[in-house]
C-alpha cells in the first residue's frame, strides 16, 4: 500500500489503524487520521484488480463526447441488486462512429440497447461493451443511447476506494445503506459509462425508485419525489445542470432524516445556498453530529471568499451518510461515514473547488484534487480554530512525510491505486508543499493565483503544469524552482547554520544537504529566527546554493538561532553553531562576492566578468571533468568567448587574497 519482520510491522500498523478508525466512528469525532485517504485506499490490499479498457477500446470511446447521463434505477438500502436504464447522451467527435463502446460491470446483464427507437446489436468482452449502429453516425451528430440492465453490481475487491457499489450496516448507528463510490475507475460497476477524466458530461439526472421508507441522495437539486402506488415505492428525481466528471456521480439510499441549513456567501448579496444533510434516521445521530454540520456554512462562505463563489451555488451542497470510513467528494453531495470531524468535513467541502469544479487532468495530477483539499483542512483550522491548531495539524503532516527520504508528489503509474491515493505522498506532501507555495508567493499573490486558476479552468480539468503556468501568469513569478523541487523533485532539505554577531552585523552561513540523491538543491526563501535576551527577530533569506553566506546589519548580539520557525518548509534541521571565527572569514568572502558580477548566465556566446576590487585576482573556467578551458588575470571587465564550447554546464573559479569563489556557468 516484505521479510517476515516487515510483514509483522505492517500487520500491527493495520490493526492499530483499524482500531483507531473504529474508535473514531464510535466517538463521532476524529482528527488523527487522513480519512479521505484511508477511504480511497480501503481496497488497496484486496487481491482482485479491475481490468481496464485497452488501447483499442479507448480509441473507440475517443470518437464521442458524453453530454448527458440519465440514470433511472431501482435500488434498495439492503442490496446491491440494481435494475433499470441509463441513457448516455453523446456527440460524435470523429468523422464517423459505427461502434459505440462503453464500460459496464460484467456481472450486470444487459436486456437491450436502444437508439432512435431501434434495438441495437452488441457484444461484450468482460466489462467492455461494443454496440453496433445500422449505419455509421457522422461527425457532430447527437445521439441518446439507452441501456437497460439488471443484476448484482457488487464487485468485491475490484474497487479502488471500496467497492463501486456497496450495501452495509453502520456499526455505530445500526442503520443500513446502499451507496456508490466510483473513484477512480469504478463507476462502471453500477452504471454504463465512459471513464475518461477529460470528458465531463454537461448535466446528469439520477432517478431512483425505492421503498417508501427510504430517502435517496444524489447530485444537484431534488426536483421531486413521486409516490408510486400500489407497490409502496417512491421515485426520487435528482437533476444537476452543472458539468460533472463520471466518478463524481453518486447515489446513497437509506432511512434518512433531512437536516437542511443555509450558507450566505458575501458574493450572493443575501441569497443563500442550501446545505442538505441526509443523516441516519436514528434519534442520536443528528444530535451527535449537529454541531459539526452547523459549522459548514461558515467554511463554505470562507472558501468562497478565498477561491471564488461556491461553484454549484445554483444547486446545493450536502452530505449523505453511508457506513464506510472517511468521505468522498461527490459533486454537490459528499458521501461520508462520520460527520464528526471538522477536518474531514472541511477537506470534502474544499474538493468542490479542487476536484469537482477543477478536476485533475489525469490521475498523475491527483495533487490538484487531494493536495489542495488537504490544505483546505489547514485553512479551516487557521481561520476558525487558531493558528496554533493549524500549525499542529501541519506538524503532523510534516512528521509523516519526513519518514520518507525520497517522498515525491508526482508519479507516472496510474494503474497503482495505492500510489494515486498515498496518504503520505499525495495527501500529506501535497498539503505541505502548498503551504510552501503560500510562503514563496505571499498571501496576496497565493490566493489571487488560486482564484484565477479556478476561473481559468472552470468546470474543466487541469494538470500540475497547467497550475504552474496559470500561477506564473497571475503572479508574475517564475516558479520553475518551486515546481521542480517540491512537486517533481524528491525528498527535502536538511539545513544547518553557523552564526556570529559583533553588535553591528549578524554573520550567517547556512548550508543544506538533501535527503534524496535525485534532488540535490532546494532554492527557496527561508526564515531564520534570531534570539537575544531582549527579544526575537525573524528574518527571511534566499537560499540559492547548498551553502550561502550573509553579512546582515544588526545592532544586536544574537544568542541563538532557529531555522524555519513557522514551519513553512518541509525540512529537517542539522546543527546550529555559534562560531566567532566566522567573522573575519566571512568579511573577506562576502567582500569578494560583492566585488564580482558574472553575466549573462546562461549565455550563448560571450561571458562578462565585472570585477571592482583593487586586489589582484585570477580566473579559471573548467568543464565538469576538470579540464581547463580558459584562465587568466581578472581585469575591471573580462570577456570570455564561449561560442566554441558545447552546450552544457561549466565551473568558473575566481581566486584572490580575499578567498575563492565558484560559479556554475550554463552554456546554451
Amino acid at each position: 500500500m516484505l521479510t517476515s519482520s516487515l510483514a509483522y510491522l505492517h500487520l500491527m500498523k493495520t490493526l492499530l489503524l483499524t482500531l483507531f478508525i473504529v474508535s473514531a466512528l464510535v466517538s463521532g469525532y476524529s482528527q488523527g487520521i487522513k480519512p479521505c485517504a484511508e477511504t480511497k485506499l480501503m481496497a488497496h490490499s484486496k487481491p482482485i484488480k479491475k481490468s481496464r479498457a485497452g488501447s483499442y477500446d479507448n480509441s473507440l470511446m475517443s470518437k464521442y463526447d458524453v453530454h448527458f447521463y440519465f440514470l433511472d434505477l431501482n435500488i434498495e438500502r439492503n442490496s446491491t441488486v440494481i435494475s433499470g436504464a441509463t441513457t448516455i447522451g453523446l456527440g460524435v467527435s470523429a468523422l464517423t462512429l459505427d461502434t459505440f463502446c462503453f464500460e459496464l460491470n460484467s456481472n450486470l446483464s444487459i436486456d437491450s440497447i436502444v437508439y432512435d427507437n431501434q434495438i441495437l446489436s452488441f457484444n461484450r468482452v468482460g466489462s467492455i461493451v461494443y454496440t453496433h449502429f445500422a449505419s455509421a453516425l457522422v461527425q457532430n451528430t447527437n445521439a441518446d443511447i439507452k441501456i437497460y440492465y439488471n443484476g448484482d453490481a457488487s464487485v468485491t475487491g475490484a474497487g479502488a476506494i471500496g467497492d463501486g457499489f456497496s450495501t452495509g450496516v453502520s456499526s455505530s448507528w445500526g442503520n443500513r445503506a446502499t451507496w456508490s463510490l466510483s473513484e477512480p475507475y469504478s463507476a462502471y460497476e453500477w452504471f454504463p459509462c465512459k471513464q475518461f477524466l477529460q470528458d465531463k458530461c454537461d448535466s446528469v439526472w439520477v432517478f431512483v425508485t425505492t421503498d417508501k421508507a427510504n430517502k435517496v441522495g444524489s447530485n444537484g437539486l431534488l426536483e421531486g419525489v413521486d409516490s408510486l402506488l400500489p407497490n409502496n415505492k417512491s421515485r426520487y428525481r435528482w437533476k444537476s445542470h452543472y458539468i460533472t466528471d463520471y466518478y463524481l456521480i453518486s447515489v446513497a439510499v437509506a432511512k434518512y432524516v433531512d437536516y437542511t441549513i443555509y450558507a450566505y456567501p458575501a458574493a450572493m448579496l443575501g441569497d443563500s445556498i442550501p446545505i442538505v444533510n441526509y443523516v441516519y434516521d436514528n434519534p442520536s445521530t443528528l444530535t451527535t453530529f449537529k454541531p459539526r454540520i452547523d459549522s459548514m456554512p461558515m467554511v463554505l462562505e470562507y472558501y468562497s471568499e478565498l477561491f471564488g463563489l461556491y461553484p454549484f451555488a445554483d444547486e446545493k451542497y450536502g452530505h449523505c451518510m453511508a457506513p464506510f470510513g472517511g468521505g468522498m467528494e461527490h459533486q454537490t453531495m459528499t458521501s461520508i461515514g462520520n460527520l464528526g470531524s471538522f477536518a474531514t468535513n472541511s477537506h470534502e467541502l474544499m474538493h468542490q473547488w479542487f476536484g469537482d469544479h477543477v478536476t485533475c487532468k489525469t490521475w498523475k495530477d491527483i495533487f490538484i484534487n487531494e493536495g489542495f483539499a488537504s490544505y483546505g483542512e489547514y485553512l479551516a483550522y487557521e481561520e476558525f480554530r487558531s493558528l496554533a491548531a493549524a500549525q499542529n495539524l501541519m506538524q503532523d503532516v510534516h512528521d509523516n512525510v519526513l519518514l520518507d527520504s525520497n517522498a515525491m508528489v508526482y508519479f507516472t503509474d496510474t494503474t497503482n491505486v495505492g500510489r494515486i491515493f498515498s496518504s503520505r505522498l499525495t495527501y500529506d506532501k501535497g498539503n505541505a508543499v502548498i503551504h510552501t507555495l503560500r510562503f514563496v508567493l505571499g498571501d496576496s499573490l497565493f490566493f489571487l493565483g488560486l482564484k484565477e486558476f479556478q476561473q481559468n479552468f472552470s468546470f474543466s480539468t487541469a494538470s500540475i503544469n497547467d497550475l504552474k503556468l496559470s500561477l506564473e501568469a497571475s503572479t508574475g513569478k517564475n516558479l520553475n524552482d518551486y515546481f521542480s523541487q517540491w512537486l517533481f523533485g524528491e525528498g527535502y532539505p536538511v539545513f544547518s547554520a553557523e552564526y556570529a554577531s559583533d553588535g553591528n552585523h549578524l554573520f550567517l552561513k547556512v548550508s543544506h544537504i538533501t535527503s534524496s540523491l535525485n534532488t540535490t538543491l532546494f532554492k527557496t526563501p527561508l526564515e531564520i529566527k534570531c534570539s537575544t535576551t531582549s527579544g526575537d527577530t525573524t528574518i527571511t533569506i534566499d537560499i540559492t546554493q547548498n551553502t550561502n553566506s550573509f553579512m546582515l546589519p544588526s545592532g544586536r548580539n544574537y544568542t541563538n538561532l532557529s531555522i524555519d520557525p513557522n514551519n513553512w518548509l518541509l525540512n529537517k534541521v542539522g546543527s546550529i553553531t555559534k562560531n566567532p571565527a566566522l567573522i573575519p572569514t566571512m568579511i573577506s568572502s562576502i567582500s569578494l562576492e560583492q566585488s564580482i558580477e558574472v553575466y549573462p548566465n546562461p549565455t550563448q556566446d560571450n561571458l562578462q566578468i565585472h570585477y571592482t576590487s583593487s586586489n589582484q585576482a585570477t580566473y579559471v573556467l573548467r568543464d565538469l571533468n576538470g579540464k581547463e578551458l580558459f584562465q587568466g588575470n581578472l581585469e575591471f571587465m573580462t570577456t570570455l568567448n564561449l561560442s566554441g564550447l558545447s552546450a552544457g554546464v561549466y565551473v568558473l573559479t575566481i581566486a584572490s587574497s580575499e578567498g575563492n569563489l565558484l560559479r556554475k556557468i550554463v552554456k546554451h
